[in-house]
């Protein structure tokens, strides 16, 4: 009798630390979970985020099935509010007990959550946000994907320099909480950048900060015009980036001669919708692969078939597929590594997307992760490649003709 009550106890020592390690996981079914702005002033991220994830979902439980598991998700709304984001994540990991965190969206929330992640242990893969402390210093668990701001940064100072020539730069920012400290990062790496152009020239002449409440931005771009650039920055989201580039062509800025870049945040096909033609000749950063080649054609087959929708993906839809797609590729790779699983074994998997030089047999282009390693912050850098599109005739196109995707995407490092 004591031998068998020993034998309990040891089990029931050890079962907490197999359940909390398989947490998320009842037989094949693997629960996924995540908050977004679903309502409130950028609603329209987090809902084209989330239908996004959801046809993910809907293809891999159809089509791919690896090792017979199916996928379910929990996405709620957090109304881009910090304090419900931290609710909802110990909702998510203590009550509903999911497997991992898929795409979550806004700054505010997910660094407001980070903490409890981190001690937690939970994998959070996919951040709709770009700050720097997703990666640095590198947390274990947590996978950014979408780049950092600090290389949009720098890469809008290779553009500027290389293809569009141009050398005095007006820097444009939003300084409403969320996304000013989104606007420092982009700063940051502009910085970064200058001091390897300097000798051609290249500088910041003026920096303006505006927000949310400002009604009239008017002033803003009599400022701009003062300043007399030759090039302009503009890290502000949603209908703040348009109102900029609406007062600048009531001001008279000819955006061809003096061009208006702006962040992958604003890539959405919408803005032409908010904008018109007003949104012709921006400059705005992107990342997602474009439209063309094999892979393309298959995700648009499977857009049409389990999206719900007969309309074509938005940059947020696919920002949300490349969410599950890159949490589905580190479960394929651990499955068929491991057979079983877990938290450690989810983490080691995806530590192997460094070999090969990167994976990018997906949406994004070249992630590279690798074993953890607390001074390495490139052990959990994000996708280090970007290119531009720009507006033309209500539609976007690449800035340049490319051989290839080498010779389209730009490394921030």
């Amino acid at each position: 009798m004591k031998k068998i009550m020993l034998t309990l106890l040891a089990l029931l020592l050890v079962l907490p630390v197999i359940s909390g390690a398989q947490q998320g996981v009842q037989g094949k079914k693997v629960s996924l979970g995540s908050f977004l702005p679903m309502s409130g002033p950028v609603a329209f991220i987090g809902r084209g985020v989330r239908e996004g994830m959801d046809t993910y979902i809907k293809y891999f439980n159809q089509e791919i099935k690896t090792g017979g598991y199916n996928f379910e998700g929990f996405f709620l709304d957090d109304a881009f509010e910090a304090a419900k984001s931290i609710s909802i994540v110990r909702d998510l990991s203590e009550n509903k007990k999911v497997f991992a965190l898929v795409g979550a969206v806004g700054t505010p929330g997910i660094l407001g959550s980070l903490e409890f992640i981190k001690r937690k242990g939970i994998p959070f893969v996919y951040q709709g946000s770009g700050v720097s402390e997703l990666y640095d210093p590198p947390i274990r668990n947590v996978f950014p994907v979408q780049p950092s701001y600090v290389g949009e940064g720098r890469l809008f100072i290779k553009f500027i320099a290389n293809h569009l020539k141009k050398k005095k730069i007006v820097y444009v920012f939003q300084r409403d909480a969320g996304i000013i400290e989104a606007a420092e990062g982009t700063k940051k790496g502009m910085n970064e950048m200058i001091a390897q152009y300097r000798r051609q020239g290249i500088r910041i002449v003026g920096e303006i900060p505006f927000g949310r409440a400002d009604s009239d931005l008017s002033p803003v771009a009599s400022r701009i015009k003062q300043l007399d650039p030759d090039v302009v920055v503009v890290f502000a989201f949603g209908g703040a980036a348009v109102g900029i580039v609406k007062s600048a062509r009531e001001a008279g800025i000819d955006l061809k001669k003096v061009p208006l870049v702006t962040t992958y945040v604003n890539s959405d096909p919408i803005y032409f919708k908010l904008a018109l033609d007003m949104w012709n000749d921006v400059f705005i950063g992107a990342w997602a692969k474009p439209d063309s080649g094999d892979y393309f054609k298959n995700f648009m087959r499977v857009w049409k078939k389990y999206s719900g929708t007969t309309r074509d993906p938005s940059p947020y839809n696919i920002a949300g597929w490349i969410a599950m797609e890159v949490f589905a590729e580190g479960f394929n790779r651990m499955i068929k590594k491991s057979g079983t699983p877990s938290w450690n074994n989810y983490i080691s998997a995806m530590e192997t997307f460094h070999e090969g030089g990167g994976w990018a047999d997906g949406m994004s282009y070249k992630l590279a992760y690798k074993k953890f390693d607390p001074k390495d912050k490139l052990c959990r850098y994000p996708q280090n490649y970007q290119y531009f599109i720009v507006g033309v005739d209500r539609k976007y196109q690449l800035y340049k003709k490319a051989k290839n995707l080498e010779d389209l995407f730009m490394a921030a490092y």
